[in-house]
């Protein structure tokens, strides 16, 4: 990489960084860490002050979407930063520029997960990208199999936007075992899925997850379909 864009990257990174001090706000940290249990330490930022300290630093420093590599990277330093709100901003980053995120990079990211916030942040960015490239499932499976519930989740969350879309259940490898999870952060997360597919799709939709839930559980997710099946 050469110098001049290593030195955009870590511009920008810095201004971030700085947006997010100035937002920090001691008060906000408890009611933070008791809602999302995240493991590094929190500033107390706000999401509307978060989401404008993103925007301002890719203003100044006169950063678009046509700048992928530097958006890119700097969201990665960002994600592997000190602070909880570095992880959000890191999405934040990505989705302000509407780009995607590469199959390898968003692996990378994924041990880090902990928080519901840190991974339904990522996973609307990755659903983005499911939607333009179906081939990414292939890549991503690994996250439906993995021994972490968050990454389980991060899974089945980024699978809204394209089943939303109208990607079939049936053509999504790994998804049946996590429909039927009881662990609340997976179980949350189907439930949600499926509302949002019943919204989108209304009945269509609810045939395609009945296949994929044949029996008489998990009671919350037939009891939803069946009610969109009647």
């Amino acid at each position: 990489m050469d110098a001049g864009r290593e030195e955009r990257i870590s511009s920008l990174v810095t201004a971030v960084q700085r947006g997010l001090d100035a937002h920090a706000d001691p008060d906000y940290v408890a009611g933070t860490v008791a809602a999302r249990h995240p493991g590094k330490p929190v500033l107390g930022v706000r999401i509307p002050l978060l989401r404008g300290a993103v925007e301002a630093a890719l203003k100044a420093d006169r950063v678009t979407g046509a700048d992928r590599d530097v958006v890119l990277w700097a969201a990665d330093a960002l994600w592997h930063g000190r602070t909880h709100e570095e992880e959000l901003a890191a999405a934040k980053m990505v989705r302000s520029t509407r780009l995607t995120l590469p199959a390898g990079m968003i692996l990378r990211w994924a041990p880090l997960l902990d928080n519901w916030l840190s991974v339904d942040e990522l996973g609307a960015v990755v659903g983005i990208g499911m939607a333009v490239d179906p081939g990414m499932l292939d890549e991503l499976v690994v996250l439906a199999v993995s021994e972490s519930p968050w990454q389980r989740r991060l899974y089945v969350v980024s699978l809204i936007t394209p089943v939303k879309e109208g990607m079939s259940p049936a053509d999504i490898p790994g998804l049946a075992p996590l429909l039927a999870e009881s662990l609340p952060p997976v179980r949350k997360a189907a439930v949600w899925l499926i509302k949002e597919a019943l919204k989108a799709r209304g009945s269509e939709a609810a045939r395609e997850f009945r296949t994929a839930v044949p029996g008489a559980e998990p009671k919350p997710l037939v009891r939803l379909l069946d009610a969109a099946l009647t």
